[in-house]
């Protein structure tokens, strides 16, 4: 890379200023020239560079401006892996053309991607053109733009692996192979010569390539009028942009060389391009040559087994060469065009319960192209033995498959359960007997189910049971409602709400429901780690004090089968560590828990650590079923394959083995950042997951202007030998000490305990923070995990001590434990020092997160309201500070 500068054309303010980055831009905003350093690069190093940076980074790690960039080199990658290439000449001044690599972009995905990446493209991609041309921003000027930079990643990655071969090869077409390897791809050749190798190249070409044009020409079919057989066919152009956008081969001609109007797409010779787009027709769909006879075709008529031709296989292979086509709608609608189902269905009136093998009250009908069908009547149009039929005023196709499995469906006439109900009306596509389900109407008892379970109707809320000595907030009864709902159909939930918003509350609520309902038959067992055990014991004896509690932790744990067997008498929660968990996992693993739950969830997200397979191993019961509840304040921290692990532990069926997981989320989403895939996962995982933000606005109305909370840990082995010993040592000297000197001496004490408690090298006197750093505090590991969800929410936080050598520590290890910037400001910064710590932290968009402070130090007179966290890790005894 080489440092340069760059003038960009930037949205200023009226004082000459420029915005700032992630900074509304309002309507009166002025566009002005700035010059800016920069980096230039080579494509080929930008390609290498751009697919280093990872697509699921939190908002401190990559902007969105750069998020995007990483996107788009994903898909020009994906592009070269699937050969989506030419190579290609093009003329450059007399005596000179050159050689270079192609995206062919005539695959109907490439182009929607195409779309999808020119509506996202950053405006500061384009900030670099003219300032008159930053003005345009049409969807083809954008488009145009991003097809040119991927052909440039392209050609980069390209050149760098390509080998040239000219052994036997014409010299003119050696020198081209040649040039298309790495450099510049320059060839200086005659006139002749460039004028054959372009010719020579463009001929073959122009059967496959896609152009990046405003608009493509279209093939519009038509049914059969009243008493004839023949399918009109009709030419024109149809807008990339907008498929709805259409005008006919006759506006086209009437435009002659001038500009055809397509909304507020203009098309430059708009003849040239219809017919270059139908030569490439006629490669797909040979019929249509009888069409092009005319010096200016429009139309012509297919036979009926054109017709079908054209709708069964020729459609799809025009569309792959960038000709678009429209079909009847009956015709048109993927797997509505296919022979299905209407069905309607109701829950059967019982009591309060029902599970999900529960089968419904059904009734169905055969259904193809939108209208419903008999049996009688298929077997009169099947007894055509035509694929193109006439039912009901709408053309259809019929294909042997269909009919044999709509044989197959209604010899066995299946039933239908609540858990086929559930899975039909997830997403469009699915089957029932291999027989598509076009249509599903859901009876009221039925409906109010479906809604709530596909998220389109909030659960009904709870409020607190019998017996919780609390109160839940409106939010908090909508979460024990959640729970309570999923519960009800055997299925997993993941509650992921913001840090600080009582996840632990919420689920004592719902044990204590469990309990209170008498449905609490079992103990249930809850996985967390070391640290927050003791603060579990603690909620669970202030909240729900009628519920029995066990720890099963330490070296007097129970470790035989008879032994858990006797202790877990009457307890209805016990408490474990993730340690203890793969260490116990096949004692764990004889007992019949009724629930299983896991805290800080995130720690099964790597499926094969022990921890992972031992936590998904213990949720899949032998004998009763068992409920599965995970709490997380990160779903998903830093890759969409963590959420495998925790969907397999929470409901296995959802997202599949996890090679298929791979090949139909993770890769797509993770390496070409298909967001189509990306959509189908989010609706997958939906249902199962409840994730609010302390910012929604039906949480803000719910909260106090302040939450105040308390972390409760046990300390490390390390802290509690080191504690033990330093009392011992310092009452024994008090005991030998003059009367005098005893009060010292306990404030003393009092100040090494509140030393040893933050980290044992902070009484130790060390100054390097080693491997092991965080493992030694059991305090510091706590933090770390409360860090880890304020982190990945993009906030940013205050740290408070009251230590200056501690904060020095800390410093250190959490710049190295997140890679970013951590400011420390203390007694001994400079006026300078501290102002600027301040400004980076307050106005910075791409500041630090994390901001040291001594309690001395920046205890008073800084107004800090960039933070939306303050952490007090050790506090003065004054309760005023």
């Amino acid at each position: 890379a080489q440092a340069i500068e760059v003038q960009l054309t930037l949205p200023s303010r009226s004082n000459g200023l420029p915005l700032m980055a992630g900074e509304a831009i309002p309507k009166a905003v002025q566009w002005w020239p700035w010059r800016v350093p920069a980096l230039a690069m080579a494509p080929a190093d930008a390609a290498s560079w751009l697919g280093q940076l990872p697509l699921a980074s939190s908002p401190a790690e990559l902007g969105d401006d750069l998020s995007w960039w990483a996107h788009l080199q994903r898909w020009a990658l994906s592009l070269a892996a699937r050969g989506r290439w030419l190579p290609v000449v093009r003329r450059l001044e007399p005596g000179h053309v050159q050689a270079s690599w192609q995206p062919l972009l005539n695959h109907e995905e490439d182009r929607r991607r195409l779309e999808d990446l020119a509506s996202q493209m950053p405006l500061v991609v384009s900030a670099a053109d003219t300032p008159g041309a930053l003005g345009c921003r049409r969807p083809s000027a954008k488009r145009l733009q991003v097809a040119q930079i991927a052909g440039a990643l392209l050609d980069g990655q390209l050149r760098k692996g390509f080998q040239p071969s000219a052994e036997g090869l014409d010299p003119l077409l050696a020198g081209w192979q040649q040039a298309l390897g790495p450099g510049d791809g320059i060839l200086a050749l005659s006139d002749d010569d460039s004028a054959r190798l372009i010719s020579a190249t463009s001929r073959w070409r122009e059967t496959v390539a896609g152009q990046v044009a405003p608009a493509r020409a279209l093939l519009e079919l038509d049914t059969p009028p009243q008493g004839s057989e023949l399918w009109p066919l009709r030419f024109g152009l149809q807008a990339e942009a907008d498929a709805n956008l259409r005008q006919s081969a006759t506006a086209v001609w009437n435009a002659g060389d001038g500009v055809l109007q397509l909304g507020e797409i203009q098309v430059e010779q708009p003849g040239e391009l219809l017919l270059e787009g139908l030569g490439r027709a006629l490669v797909a769909f040979e019929p249509l040559a009888r069409g092009l006879d005319a010096a200016a075709p429009e139309a012509m008529e297919l036979a009926p087994a054109e017709a079908f031709v054209l709708v069964r296989t020729a459609a799809a292979k025009l569309r792959d060469v960038g000709v678009g086509v429209v079909l009847p709608p009956s015709l048109s609608g993927g797997l509505a065009s296919r022979l299905g189902l209407a069905i309607k269905a109701e829950l059967p009136e019982q009591g309060r319960g029902f599970s999900l093998g529960e089968n419904l009250e059904w009734s169905w009908q055969l259904m193809i192209g939108g209208v419903t069908l008999t049996l009688k009547e298929l077997e009169r149009l099947a007894g055509k033995r035509s694929p193109l039929v006439q039912h009901k005023g709408a053309w259809i196709e019929l294909r042997p498959s269909d009919l044999k499995n709509a044989e197959k469906f209604c010899a066995a006439d299946p039933p239908l359960s609540l858990d086929d109900a559930l899975r039909l009306t997830a997403s469009e596509g699915d089957t029932l007997m291999r027989m598509p389900v076009h249509r599903f109407e859901a009876g009221p008892r039925l409906q109010a189910v479906l809604e709530q379970y596909h998220q389109q109707k909030a659960p009904d809320p709870l409020a607190a049971p019998e017996g919780f000595e609390g109160q839940l907030r409106p939010y908090q009864e909508r979460g024990l409602g959640w729970l309570a709902f999923l519960h009800r159909f055997d299925q997993g939930a993941c509650l992921a709400d913001d840090m600080g918003l009582g996840k632990t509350i919420q689920l004592l609520a719902f044990l204590q429901h469990l309990k209170a309902e008498q449905e609490l038959k079992r103990p249930v067992l809850l996985v967390a780690p070391t640290s927050v055990l003791t603060n579990w014991k603690r909620e669970a004896a202030q909240f729900t004090p009628e519920l029995q509690v066990l720890e099963h932790y330490g070296p007097k744990r129970a470790s035989t089968d008879a032994a858990l067997k006797k202790a877990l008498k009457s307890v209805d929660l016990v408490l474990t560590s993730y340690g203890l968990l793969q260490r116990d996992s096949e004692l764990l693993s004889n007992f019949d828990w009724q629930g299983l739950v896991i805290d800080e969830a995130q720690a099964i997200k790597n499926p094969g650590s022990k921890q992972s397979k031992a936590a998904r191993s213990l949720a899949r019961p032998s004998r009763q079923s068992r409920f599965r509840i995970a709490l997380t304040g990160t779903p998903v921290e830093n890759r969409v394959s963590e959420l495998w692990a925790l969907m397999d532990f929470l409901n296995p069926r959802v997202l599949g083995e996890e090679d298929f997981f791979r090949q139909r989320y993770r890769l797509p989403i993770e390496r070409y950042g298909d967001t189509s895939s990306l959509k189908d996962l989010k609706a997958r995982v939906g249902p199962f997951i409840l994730r609010r933000l302390k910012s929604d606005k039906s949480i803000i109305a719910d909260l106090p202007e302040k939450l105040e909370l308390a972390e409760w840990v046990e300390l490390s082995g390390e802290q509690a030998k080191l504690y033990r010993k330093t009392v011992d040592d310092t009452l024994e000297a008090i005991q030998r000490a003059p009367l005098g000197q005893r009060h010292g001496q306990v404030l003393g004490l009092l100040t090494k305990l509140k030393q040893i408690c933050n980290h044992p090298a902070l009484l130790l006197g060390e100054e390097e923070v080693g491997t092991d750093f965080a493992s030694r505090s059991a305090k510091l590991q706590r933090l770390e995990e409360i860090l880890e969800e304020v982190m990945e929410a993009g906030d940013r936080a205050l740290l408070f001590t009251q230590f200056a050598s501690w904060g020095h520590l800390l410093k250190t290890h959490l710049q190295q434990r997140w890679r970013q910037e951590v400011p420390f400001l203390h007694g001994g910064s400079s006026k300078n020092e501290r102002q600027a710590m301040v400004d980076r932290f307050q106005q910075d968009p791409r500041g630090p997160q994390l901001f040291l402070l001594s309690l001395k130090a920046g205890g008073v007179g800084l107004n800090l309201t960039r933070a939306s966290h303050v952490f007090h890790i050790d506090r003065w005894w004054n309760p005023a500070v």
